[in-house]
């Protein structure tokens, strides 16, 4: 398999278990029907377009330091799309911790598939 195959299916299963594993904390964190969460497409279509940063950032810098660029971006970028696009009404630290949990998902699946 192609190295380029590779991180495309990377980070779109990244995005998948990130967004899985955001939902269950949701349910597991704050109330059991927001496992709902891991049912919506949208919510898909935004976890995998935000894990592309993973692969963006390792070409770009590579090492710890995309690491640390992929954390705070899969934290970040979610976040405030969670507060300022969908309304969200969960407070910042709730949104910013959920998040959290996405990104380390997201990166730990994207390195399982990736070896880069």
């Amino acid at each position: 398999m192609s190295e380029t195959v590779r991180t495309i299916i990377a980070t779109v299963l990244a995005g998948v278990m990130g967004n899985v594993v955001n939902a269950v904390a949701a349910s597991l964190l704050i109330r059991p029907e927001l496992i709902d969460f891991a049912l919506v497409p949208g919510r898909y279509a935004v976890a995998i377009l935000v894990a592309a940063l993973i692969p963006i950032f390792m070409a770009l810098v590579g090492g710890m330091p995309a690491l640390l660029l992929s954390f705070v971006g899969l934290t970040v970028v979610p976040s405030l799309l969670a507060k300022l696009v969908f309304g969200s009404g969960a407070p910042w630290v709730l949104v910013l911790v959920l998040n959290a949990i996405y990104a380390i998902a997201a990166m730990v699946t994207y390195k399982a598939i990736a070896r880069n």
